[in-house]
């Protein structure tokens, strides 16, 4: 690794010099590149801001915490490779987000460089809002820095965020890390707005004023950078001026800058560290920047999995089968094409969910919010209100972000909106911050709601098709994984698949196998696993029945009353919390059931 074996804590790198700390980022960029190709991972976010990691290492004292001074907090935290390398985590990048090595993510538990476990967009700002406010609060001196991506500075939070930094009557530092990219294509009028500043004459010419005119005074002056900056601000507020936006809110606005001017950064940081007032540095960087291949096609290379390069061939590792997200597009674009009430809605996820695919096909009703999940739920409450039928696909995990807006907007007016929940259960690799573990357990209290989930491809179509028929609202969780390589009325008993293959009907679940011993009711994707397993049991003698519940809400009761007998065992099987869950509601609706026998049994 060369400079980069001789970095154990950040304050190592002082002691370079300017050309080795510009190789020190070619070595960072190298160890990604590395690392990640051989695990997967977030690759060209992170590329791009190795000359700010860098530079903000090198400025201020971001010890570890509580001891800082400084503190340091990533907006989402997918784009911290760099921080984690130059904060003693380099010799765990070989094993990237395997079990026991380090996270893709910032997370306390394994340093206590990183100060928040974080993998939302928009919770940067607030945060260090309140670090600034508990830091004055508690006397404790020290600067406070939120990195933020012009992807997630749109979200609701973080402009809710910035409207309080503005009050602030101390240091805080705000970074926006602007790229000209989110996960994909960044979306709304604010990513237009900042498009139309890096193109502005006016605005160069004028920046290159300052920049020279900096240049020339000595070090005796003072802190006059921001003296500068304000005189050019206000020479050109008659013409595009991006900083008006936030010197509207109180915040000192200074850029765009060059993010990869790695001496520039690091004169520019030093400067502003000593205002004491909120402050928002507009950086401009290449996503995938030091890469060709990243930095060429920045929305496949946002996070690939493992990959080989073959020359100029790039080839990313592909498991084998179809996957639920590939499934779930292929539904959409068929309902889509018989139903013109149709719209695919999505949270700048549109690769993660499939629906790019949707868009090549159907694009006049595909529509991409960026990070917005709350707004995006109370759009698609105003859209069928006007009559069309909006499936919003959201990772469960960034569905929590949204509750209010489901409930206030969506099933408190009993309007038709699925919510199609991708990465529902356990994900791997991404960890804890992208884990969908809790949608039923916040979604089964709303009244009137449908929850579903399908276990194969084909219940996957006769879901999206239920859908049409509702007039409530409804959600449907499936997996990061494949679908089963065969539907299950395909493989099933001949006695069963005619009732397995009909059309769904609110509430109703269907067996996947006979059983007399025990009763397995099982809930969406893990019934691939119930059925392997039941197999295995009768190697035993032990026959187990499989029943397929389809819904969590509401329960088939018929069957339930079927199964829930004295004497015979029920297993139910979910990828979700324990804790309110599909086996809570079912444990809910047999209290009532056994008291009711006991009640009978005691009249006669």
């Amino acid at each position: 690794m060369g400079l980069l074996e001789s970095i154990h804590v950040p304050t190592d790198i002082r002691r370079l010099s300017m050309d080795e700390l510009t190789l020190l980022a070619t070595e960072i960029r190298e160890h990604i590149f590395q690392s990640v190709s051989k695990n997967g991972g977030h690759l060209a976010s992170n590329l791009g801001v190795a000359e700010l990691t860098i530079a903000l290492h090198y400025v201020y004292d971001l010890g570890p915490f509580p001891t800082g001074p400084d503190s340091l907090l990533w907006d989402v935290g997918h784009q911290c490779y760099a921080h984690k390398m130059l904060t003693g985590r380099a010799e765990m990048f070989p094993t990237l987000r395997k079990k026991g090595s380090v996270s893709g993510f910032p997370s306390p538990d394994e340093s206590a460089y990183d100060l928040f476990s974080v993998g939302h967009a928009g919770t940067a700002i607030s945060t260090a809002v309140g670090m600034a406010r508990g830091g004055e609060l508690m006397n404790k001196p020290g600067n406070v820095i939120a990195v933020v991506g012009d992807a997630s500075i749109v979200n609701g939070l973080a402009f809710e965020g910035l409207n309080n930094a503005g009050t602030l009557k101390r240091q805080l530092l705000i970074i926006l890390n602007d790229n000209g990219m989110s996960i994909s294509q960044p979306q709304g009028a604010f990513s237009q707005y900042l498009e139309r500043v890096r193109v502005s004459t006016t605005y160069g010419e004028a920046k290159k004023l300052a920049e020279k005119f900096v240049g020339r005074l000595p070090a005796t002056v003072g802190h006059t950078v921001e003296q500068v900056w304000r005189h050019v601000s206000d020479g050109v507020k008659s013409a595009l001026w991006p900083g008006q936006i936030f010197e509207t809110l109180g915040i000192k606005y200074f850029g765009p800058v060059d993010g990869h001017d790695l001496p520039g950064m690091i004169d520019l940081l030093a400067e502003i560290r000593h205002v004491e007032a909120p402050v928002l540095l507009h950086v401009k960087t290449v996503k995938g920047n030091g890469s060709e291949i990243a930095s060429a096609e920045p929305t496949k290379f946002h996070s690939p999995a493992a990959f080989q390069v073959n020359g100029c061939r790039v080839e990313i590792a592909k498991g084998p089968g179809k996957s639920w997200t590939t499934a779930f597009a292929d539904a959409m674009i068929a309902l889509a094409k018989t139903d013109p009430r149709v719209v695919a809605l999505t949270a700048a996820m549109p690769d993660g969910t499939g629906l790019s695919k949707f868009e090549k096909e159907i694009p006049n009703r595909y529509f991409d919010t960026g990070i917005c999940e709350a707004h995006l739920s109370a759009m698609a409450a105003g859209m069928a209100k006007a009559g069309m039928r909006p499936f919003a696909a959201i990772y469960s995990t960034f569905l929590q972000r949204a509750f209010d807006q489901v409930w206030q907007e969506v099933a408190l007016n009993h309007l038709p909106v699925c919510f199609c929940m991708d990465r529902a259960g356990f994900v791997g690799d991404d960890g804890p911050v992208h884990h969908g573990f809790m949608d039923q357990a916040f979604l089964r209290p709303m009244p009137g709601i449908v929850l579903m989930a399908p276990s194969d491809e084909a219940e996957m179509n006769r879901a999206v098709r239920l859908t049409l028929t509702l007039e409530t609202v409804s959600a449907m969780r499936y997996p990061r994984d494949n679908v089963p390589t065969r539907n299950f009325e395909e493989v099933i008993d001949a006695s069963l698949r005619s009732a397995a293959s009909a059309e769904w009907r609110t509430g109703q679940s269907r067996t996947l196998r006979n059983g007399t011993d025990a009763t397995v009711i099982v809930y969406g994707a893990l019934a691939q696993n119930a059925m392997a397993a039941a197999t295995e049991l009768a190697g035993d003698d032990i026959s187990v029945q499989v029943i397929d519940a389809r819904f969590c809400k509401p329960l088939d009761s018929e069957m339930l009353a079927r199964v829930l007998r004295p004497g015979h065992p029920v297993l139910t099987v979910e990828d979700h919390s324990l804790q309110n869950g599909f086996g809570s509601a079912v444990v809910e609706h047999a209290r009532p059931a056994h008291r009711s026998r006991h009640t009978r049994a005691a009249a006669r």
